[in-house]
């Protein structure tokens, strides 16, 4: 009986031990997210747009990038959102009128495509082809969108 009491007393240390770790990893990737909105000096006439385009079918490595994406853009760029500076577009492709989207940004998959607007009309964009390696990954995840997002911005004043 020793021996049982033994085993379940070291599960328990182990399992509150990974417990404690996870939540002070959390909070401290938290406490990281300071937002970015400082960082984006789009001009009125200008707009960023990040889109996430899936189909019909989505499997739940599909939803994560999408959930990812979102909370990346409402975390790092949450004033920019409420200005009108970026807008947050998830988009069916399989969607009758979507469809030009496949040809227009060369989509092979779900993607996550930034596209720079001046007076409405489209002047650039980037597929931010790194999601797929990084889902797995959603610190590294989330920084890959904050990044590419203020450097995508960046360009919008050269």
């Amino acid at each position: 009986m020793n021996g049982k009491k033994l085993v379940t007393a070291a599960l328990l240390i182990f399992v509150a031990g990974s417990l404690g770790y996870m939540i002070t990893r959390e909070n401290k990737s938290e406490s990281q997210a300071a937002p970015l909105s400082d960082a984006l000096q789009v001009e009125p006439n200008q707009q960023l747009i990040v889109y996430y385009f899936h189909g019909d079918v989505r499997c739940p490595t599909c939803h994560k990038l999408e959930g990812y994406a979102k909370e990346a853009i409402e975390t790092y760029f949450a004033q920019d959102l409420a200005d009108g500076k970026i807008q947050w577009k998830p988009t069916n492709v399989d969607t009758a009128g979507n469809e030009h989207f496949i040809k227009d940004y060369e989509l092979v998959t779900k993607s996550v495509i930034l596209s720079r607007k001046v007076n409405g009309q489209q002047v650039s964009w980037k597929n931010l082809d790194r999601i797929w390696d990084l889902v797995s990954e959603k610190d590294k995840y989330l920084a890959y969108i904050r990044d590419s997002v203020a450097e995508f911005a960046a360009e919008v004043k050269k």
